[in-house]
């Protein structure tokens, strides 16, 4: 398959889902985060699943489902869900930061459950190299972290990173029909332990504000079918070191569109900052190629 098809993926990636933490902090200002990831995310897996039935794709068998069902409860209610509860406490911009640690975790997640190798000196420097780039975007004097959400972003991390791992190690074909499964029933545990949370009570679609209307249908367009599938082929293809530099990523995006769409000013951190995480990206996806010429 031509080297162009992953690496635009890849950046599908990197530029669609580092817009997604301004639209998940838009979305819930009126919508609670458990319906908003539950119902953005089964809606997204509808379409998706159909789409690979029409195809002639067919659903797994029941032992293929445990995995699908163990990737979806971790990428869905233990990921999605909690970043978006985090996102009620934290602003966007710490989030992404925050979750640039999935660079580290997804890594040692999938070299704990034989779905990789373990990682080497030149892929550690490169995520070192990353992390050391995230950390200078932080401006500790700026504002106050929230301990309660920051707890919430950084367990979606650890989570998702496990879901990331499970989808790699036990993988179903095609990828748009596993896709769209996990999208389903993480989707659907998302609206169970909300409606049991009592999500429902007092919530109206009236009272739901443009701006969260507007983030949630670009979550389930863009951030769920474009940027979950390309996720979702990259997991099966591409180690999780190199797939994990998106994080690293992510952190510049949302300064850029902070920077065009809110008017912040760009400032010496953050184009140090920036200079870091590319070269960053840079060292890791050379590990991988080297490592797989080797």
């Amino acid at each position: 398959m031509p080297q162009t098809g992953p690496m635009i993926a890849y950046l599908t990636v990197c530029f669609v889902w580092g817009s997604t933490y301004l639209a998940i902090r838009l979305a819930v200002q009126t919508i609670p985060p458990l319906l908003m990831v539950g119902t953005r995310s089964v809606l997204a897996g509808l379409l998706l699943m159909g789409w690979a039935l029409m195809r002639g794709a067919r659903l797994p068998g029941g032992r293929a489902m445990v995995p699908v069902a163990a990737a979806a409860l971790l990428l869905f209610l233990g990921g999605q869900a909690m970043l978006a509860f985090g996102e009620t406490r934290v602003q966007s911009g710490q989030a992404a930061v925050l979750a640039a640690l999935q660079a580290l975790f997804m890594p040692l997640a999938a070299w704990s459950l034989g779905a990789a190798a373990a990682p080497g000196a030149a892929t550690w420097l490169g995520l070192i190299a990353g992390f050391t780039g995230v950390a200078v975007l932080v401006n500790p004097g700026a504002h106050g972290l929230d301990l309660a959400g920051m707890g919430a972003v950084l367990f979606s991390v650890v989570s998702w990173s496990f879901g990331g791992a499970v989808a790699r190690r036990w993988p179903v074909a095609p990828v748009a029909l596993a896709s769209g499964l996990q999208m389903i029933i993480g989707g659907t545990a998302c609206l169970v332990v909300g409606s049991l949370a009592g999500n429902w009570r007092g919530f109206s679609i009236s009272h739901v504000s443009a701006r969260s209307a507007a983030g949630f249908f670009y979550l389930a367009t863009v951030g769920s079918l474009v940027g979950f599938s390309a996720f979702a082929w990259l997991v099966q293809i591409w180690p999780p070191a190199r797939l994990s530099t998106y994080t690293y990523v992510n952190p510049v995006v949302a300064l850029a569109l902070g920077a065009l769409l809110a008017g912040e000013a760009l400032t010496g951190r953050d184009v140090l900052a920036t200079g870091l995480i590319l070269g960053a990206v840079g060292i890791v996806m050379a590990a991988g190629r080297a490592r797989q010429t080797a």
